[in-house]
């Protein structure tokens, strides 16, 4: 899959110039739009003009208005989803063949890749090519093609198994009880192999049968233990998705001397509210009940986010690793250690991002080592998938030889 999937045109968000000092203030446009409370806000260009976007305390639901003169826009969301889903694939030419708000994972868009709600965009072209993106964030979330579409149906069918989605007890339970299998085949196969000698008479097949099983053993131990693991740690049953701060009342507006390059309204975890005006490369964060400037940096800002003391040490990460993995699907992100946790904080959307335990961190090394062979990475990606891939075969060569031997066997016996 990772040979195939398509590749965006862009990695980043788009970056827009300086925005307009808005005529109209948030907190007039929401009294304005009967809304006491947001969970995020921001000032955007879109379409030519500056809008206001904010999200429903559960950040389900994005709304926009012109901050000129705070005229309600009820398709700038859809707009700013086709807008995104070009910028990220590259495609200013083919029409569009379905606009789609997602508001639930399914098998095209699998809950890997955590975000929601986000817009399906899907181009007319002859690969069906698809952008998930999300508006609230601007983040690219998946790019599917009609390839990839087919692969993540059988991936999800015969190694994920999500025809069980809603009955997670019973699908833990029949993986586990497959993987245990795998791990007892492998672990007596060794023992037979080990200690007892095949005679001299023994048909070429079953030699090699011999011979394949002192090739496969560790990896087939490898993939079984890393994948056992990873099921056990990563099951809903025991994940929960990192808490929304509460949503944030806006009693005040920041004094803007200058068109703002980015500003935008975070809610904190006790109820607060945080505005972020960024200008010249330069920050500056403003109390939002009072409009009172703030001598924050933001590794403060970040501590305050994540419910922790200002002074709790903090580093920008801008690479995903074994602590915080792809699938976080956020970056950059700030690190914080909050005893044995970690806790990652995107400082663009204002929330936490992931809060990992040693446990966690375990596990992500890991299916990291043991089940995606991350310590051939010195040899290159493609020769690493390669031999990942050759060992995989010979697990399916060894299984197909070790069947025909017992059919044959039985058809002896009878």
């Amino acid at each position: 899959m990772s040979w195939t999937n398509p590749r965006p045109a862009a990695m980043t968000p788009p970056v827009s110039g300086p925005l307009a000092i808005p005529g109209q203030g948030l907190d007039v446009v929401l009294r304005a739009q009967g809304v006491e409370a947001v969970g995020y806000a921001r000032l955007l260009s879109q379409d030519g003009e500056v809008l206001w976007q904010w999200a429903s305390t559960d950040r389900s639901d994005w709304t926009y208005a012109a901050a000129s003169d705070g005229a309600s826009r009820p398709q700038a969301d859809a707009r700013r989803a086709e807008w995104l889903a070009r910028h990220y694939t590259g495609e200013t030419e083919a029409p569009l063949a379905a606009l789609e708000r997602i508001t639930a994972f399914d098998v095209d868009y699998p809950a890997v890749n955590r975000l929601l709600p986000v817009w399906r965009v899907r181009f007319e072209r002859d690969d069906a090519l698809t952008a998930y993106v999300h508006t609230g964030e601007d983040r690219l979330a998946a790019l599917n093609d009609r390839r990839k579409s087919v692969l993540l149906l059988l991936f999800q069918t015969l190694h994920t198994w999500h025809w069980l989605d809603g009955v997670e007890g019973l699908r833990l339970s029949l993986i586990g009880l497959a993987v245990l299998s795998v791990l007892a085949m492998t672990m007596l196969g060794l023992s037979l192999v080990m200690f007892r000698r095949a005679p001299a008479s023994a048909p070429p097949a079953r030699r090699a049968h011999r011979w394949l099983a002192w090739l496969v053993w560790v990896p087939a131990l490898m993939l079984g233990v890393s994948g056992l693991f990873h099921l056990l740690v990563q099951t809903p049953l025991r994940k929960s998705p990192p808490a929304l701060p509460p949503a944030v009342a806006v009693s005040a507006m920041p004094t803007l001397s200058e068109a703002p390059q980015s500003l935008s309204l975070l809610a904190l975890p006790d109820g607060s509210g945080l505005w972020r005006v960024q200008a010249h490369e330069q920050t500056r964060w403003i109390e939002a009940a009072s409009g009172d400037a703030l001598p924050l940096d933001e590794s403060a800002v970040v501590a305050r986010i994540a419910g922790l003391p200002l002074e709790t040490s903090a580093e920008l990460q801008k690479a995903f690793n074994a602590e915080y993995g792809f699938a976080n699907k956020r970056l950059p992100v700030w690190r914080l250690e909050d005893g044995e946790r970690r806790v990652f904080v995107d400082l663009a959307s204002g929330q936490v991002a992931a809060r990992t335990s040693a446990f966690d961190v375990l596990e992500q090394r890991s299916f990291s080592t043991l089940h995606k062979w991350e310590f051939l990475n010195p040899i290159g990606r493609g020769p690493r998938d390669g031999v990942l891939a050759f060992a995989a075969l010979l697990l399916m060569v060894m299984a197909g030889v070790g069947l025909a031997l017992r059919r044959r066997q039985r058809r002896v016996s009878l």
